[in-house]
């Protein structure tokens, strides 16, 4: 087989692959594949034009980060992240409005998944590149309609979960849910979360029994760099929105 050929293969793999979004990523492992054959320069050559046009794109500056910001920065009592905070609270601003504008209501709560994050937001610039790394994955930003016993179900899962799920819209005490007083009337909530998580992603089979779904068309990496670009500093931390086993 000769190296166009090679590449075509791994293209259509890759493509076959990508169609399985909802997989569950954690437990893949990932070794480079090396092309062994003849150079092929024609086909070097275009592939090289698409490579510097895309590198040039993602080394793009976007907006300053104003410390280092991780998912891992969590402990035993304050459990929630200062990247998890950050991504959490892009999803609730960026998305309220445009849900608001197509289906007329706002949203509630926002719902991340810890594995969906995949990187650290470094101190300093922050490039097209870092928001690939960060979020890798190709979700999108879905709005469930949920009743409040799926709410319940979901606050007891993530108080008994080993890594913190990134929220916003709530906090979380000691296992008990506490929400503003205008939310804590409604007999049903309005919960933004990925699509991965739609359909059981990450064990959180609760989200199934969602009422409705309302879908966005607004990926969660769009959202993020969106929000990046039109903020002068970005800034983040550990606060008490979660706290367990005080």
């Amino acid at each position: 087989m000769n190296r166009f050929y090679q590449i075509l293969f791994i293209g259509i793999a890759l493509f076959i692959i990508s169609c399985y979004s909802n997989y569950n990523y954690n437990n893949v492992d990932y070794s480079r594949i090396d092309i062994i054959g003849p150079e092929n320069s024609s086909v070097n050559n275009i592939i090289n034009i698409y490579k510097d046009s895309i590198d040039s794109k993602l080394d793009n500056v976007i907006g300053f980060s104003k410390g280092l910001y991780t998912k891992d920065d969590f402990s035993k009592t304050k459990f929630n992240s200062s990247l998890g905070n950050l991504v959490a609270d892009i999803i609730f601003r960026q998305a309220d409005s445009i849900f608001y504008k197509s289906f007329g209501n706002n949203i509630d709560f926002v719902l991340q998944n810890h594995g969906g994050i995949r990187s650290s937001l470094l101190e300093g610039e922050i490039k097209l590149t870092d928001a690939y790394k960060i979020l890798p994955f190709e979700n999108e930003i879905v709005v469930l309609e949920i009743t409040k016993e799926i709410f319940d179900e979901m606050v007891l899962f993530l108080s008994n979960e080993k890594f913190p799920h990134p929220i916003s819209g709530f906090s979380i005490i000691n296992n008990k849910a506490i929400i503003d007083t205008d939310r804590s009337s409604k007999d049903k909530f309005f919960l933004a979360t990925n699509d991965y998580l739609l359909s059981g992603g990450d064990n959180m089979f609760f989200l199934e029994k969602n009422s409705n779904v309302y879908h966005l068309g607004y990926p969660l990496r769009d959202a993020f760099i969106d929000y990046i670009k039109n903020e002068e500093n970005i800034e983040s931390k550990v606060d008490n929105r979660f706290i367990r086993n005080e």
